[in-house]
Parts: structure tokens; sequence; C-alpha cells
């Protein structure tokens, strides 16, 4: 151990830059779905700078250095996510904007379980909720979709906020 690292590290030291990185995606979702005409330019902006934060965070004073579980737990959802998406919009590019974007939020709740490795069972509990709030979505079709578009930025910000600032130390144990 280095004496930069903290005598007791953290189980998941990557859980404040994915609460950093939850915080700006969040936002840039949250606003997309209120200024709809400019979605695109929020979800982008919102993605970039929550990576850029998130890579940044490794100024913050150190939880620990991460494990080949953590990386490969991290790695491996995003990999997951990339394909599902690619799955997902080729077989709902056809059924409508309500089904394909409401499937697209299912897959990210569902690539926040093995994401669990890197930044702990908070982030599983995320994934359910979300994975639950785009079934809603899909069978509630009398409400409005923005509804579940901003509970899912909404739940997202929320669990950013305590990754970032309270990282409780919450195990699989």
């Amino acid at each position: 151990m280095s004496t930069l690292e903290p005598l007791l590290a953290h189980p998941y030291p990557l859980i404040r830059g994915g609460g950093l990185f939850l915080l700006f995606l969040g936002l840039g979702f949250l606003l997309s779905w209120i200024f709809r005409t400019r979605w695109l330019v929020f979800v982008i902006g919102g993605f970039a700078t929550g990576l850029t934060a998130s890579g940044l965070s490794a100024l913050l004073p150190s939880l620990g250095s991460p494990s080949f579980a953590h990386i490969a737990g991290l790695a491996g959802a995003i990999v997951l996510e990339m394909g599902l998406i690619y799955l997902t919009v080729t077989r709902f590019k056809d059924a409508g904007e309500r089904t394909l974007i409401l499937a697209i939020l299912f897959v990210v709740g569902v690539h926040f379980l093995p994401m669990g490795l890197a930044h702990g069972p908070l982030i599983v509990v995320l994934g359910l909720l979300l994975m639950a709030n785009a079934v809603a979505g899909l069978k509630l079709t009398r409400v409005p979709m923005q509804v579940f578009g901003i509970l899912d930025a909404l739940l997202k910000m929320g669990f950013g906020a305590v990754m970032l600032l309270a990282y409780p130390a919450l195990t699989f144990t």
C-alpha cells in the first residue's frame, strides 16, 4: 500500500467517480426531457461532462486502488450495454419512439447489474429501479413517456449524489 492510500481502503474505490458520472449524465438527461428540441445536445453534453468529471475524480483523496474485478466489472458492463443497445435498436427500430426509448432505458438499467462489481450494491439497486421504471413506461401507455424519462434522470442524479457525497461502503456480504 502506498502512503497516499487510506489505511482502510473503500471496498469500491471507483464509487465517487461513478457518482459524478451519474450526476452529470442524469442532469443531461433531465434537461433533454425538459428541452425536447435540443435533447441530443443535452445528452451528449451530460455524457461528456460526466465522463470528464469521472476521470477528474482521480484528483480527489484516494479511496484505495481499484482491483482487477472493479475494472473488469466496469469495462464488462460498458461492453454489455453497447451490445444490448445495438440489439435493442435493431429489434425495436420500427416499434415507435416510446417503445424504442423505454427499451433502451431498460438496457441501461441492465448494464448497472454487473457494474455492481465496480461500484457495489447501490448501483445494482439503481439498475433494478431503472429497469422497473422502463417496464412501467412500456405497460402504462396512457402515462406520458416523459414522466418515465424524468424519473430515470432523477434516479440517476439521486444515486449519483449519494455515491459521490456519502460513498457508502455497502458490500454484497
